[in-house]
């Protein structure tokens, strides 16, 4: 069974781990990777930017992939890469949800795709999933610094949710 991985806050949003072996880029933007593969202890990661930057601030989704998973991305590079992966999974899939400021994480929650679901339902239920957990850091009391992060990373969500 694929295990998530745990992105360390600081890193590169496409190298979410500093045991990373591997990173595999399928597309970029601006140079920046946005989609691809990364390996760390024999284990194959999708990472994906999931919606354009709203200012500094990016969602990245990290999907363990089985060989099965990988086998398909080899076979279909094409608009259609995300299908049975993210989009429309035949079962539950539990993820990792990253954001990043300047490309670099500052917060990172783990999440869960349901089975079968289509793009718009996956994209509403993540961004709404992020501002709430992201509110509820805030509450908690973090250092300033941190907290001005957290508000600019929860108003570019909260952007993209009413959009």
């Amino acid at each position: 069974m694929s295990k998530s991985v745990l992105p360390e806050v600081g890193n590169l949003a496409w190298a979410p781990v500093t045991s990373v072996e591997e990173v595999e880029i399928f597309d970029r933007y601006n140079g920046v990777p946005t989609l691809g593969i990364f390996r760390t202890g024999g284990q194959a990661h999708l990472f994906w930017r999931v919606l354009g930057y709203t200012g500094d601030i990016s969602l990245w989704l990290y999907v363990p992939l089985t060989a099965g998973d990988e086998q398909a991305l080899d076979d279909d590079e094409g608009p259609g890469l995300l299908d049975g992966i993210v989009y429309q999974s035949p079962r539950r899939r539990y993820v990792t949800v990253g954001v990043a400021n300047f490309y670099r994480l500052i917060f990172e929650r783990e999440w869960s795709i349901p089975s079968e679901a289509k793009h718009s339902r996956i994209l509403l239920a993540l961004m709404e999933d992020v501002r709430e957990a992201l509110q509820l850091a805030i509450d908690e009391g973090l250092p300033a610094s941190r907290r001005e992060e957290f508000e600019k990373a929860q108003e570019a969500v909260r952007n993209l949710v009413s959009c």
